[in-house]
């Protein structure tokens, strides 16, 4: 090879080095834009349920805390989350992404499905716009949740199959779920998966062994199938998915 042509191949492999990092930065961006778009949305759950029954002489029974994630429904405090999440929960304390501690009510919930709606006495609450695409394998998704202690957090992968039985962390039986290859992790549960636009494709409910990577989201037809089921009917003009 001449002096020349090996200028030229150093030349051409910069300019193809230079092309591909600014597609991979507008990806990355994009990606970021989408992730806080989207967890202005989700909002993060604690609860605190009964513990085991003391032993005999002791009076009190301890109390037991978990956490979760949810999803905003509505401008009037709607709030879409996982029904594992709020199992046996005697006090339910959902925050949201500007830091506010409230206490939300059981509004309602399906465990077929594995879906909960909560109320929360707040009216400038950002709802999640619901996913106009169909679920299809090799679909790019986000997860976004938000655990009480971490702010928000985002993984990505893509949808890898649907209409998929699974068992969520409860070990209740559920089936026509999104299967994706997004991680999950402990407090996660109850938020949002998102399509490329940054709509909400579904509900996570549950994710395997790491080794596996695979996660679980009911989709949103059943997400808005509950709300317009469980939701009050003076729920008021807030709410984001309208019913039938």
């Amino acid at each position: 090879m001449t002096a020349t042509n090996s200028r030229i191949s150093d030349e051409q492999a910069a300019d193809e080095l230079e092309l591909a990092g600014d597609q991979l930065s507008a990806l990355s961006d994009a990606i970021e834009i989408i992730a806080s778009t989207v967890a202005n949305s989700v909002v993060a759950i604690k609860i605190e349920r009964p513990g085991p029954t003391p032993a005999p002489g002791f009076d009190t029974r301890s109390r037991v805390g978990s956490v979760g994630s949810g999803v905003v429904a509505s401008t009037s405090g709607l709030i879409v989350t996982a029904a594992h999440v709020v199992d046996r929960a005697e006090q339910v304390i959902v925050t949201t992404p500007n830091g506010d501690d409230l206490n939300a009510k059981l509004v309602g919930r399906n465990e077929s499905v594995d879906l909960a709606i909560l109320q929360v006495d707040a009216s400038d609450l950002t709802p999640i716009t619901p996913s106009a695409i169909p679920q299809r394998p090799g679909q790019l998704v986000l997860v976004i949740g938000r655990p009480p202690v971490a702010g928000y957090v985002v993984t990505n992968g893509i949808v890898s199959a649907v209409d998929r039985p699974t068992r969520t962390f409860s070990g209740m039986a559920v089936n026509g779920l999104i299967q994706t290859t997004a991680a999950v992790e402990p407090g996660v549960s109850g938020g949002a998966l998102a399509d490329s636009r940054g709509a909400l494709l579904g509900i996570i409910t549950s994710a395997t062994d790491s080794i596996r990577a695979i996660s679980f989201a009911v989709p949103i037809e059943q997400v808005l199938e509950t709300i317009n089921t469980l939701a009050p009917a003076d729920a008021g003009t807030g709410v984001l998915f309208p019913r039938d």
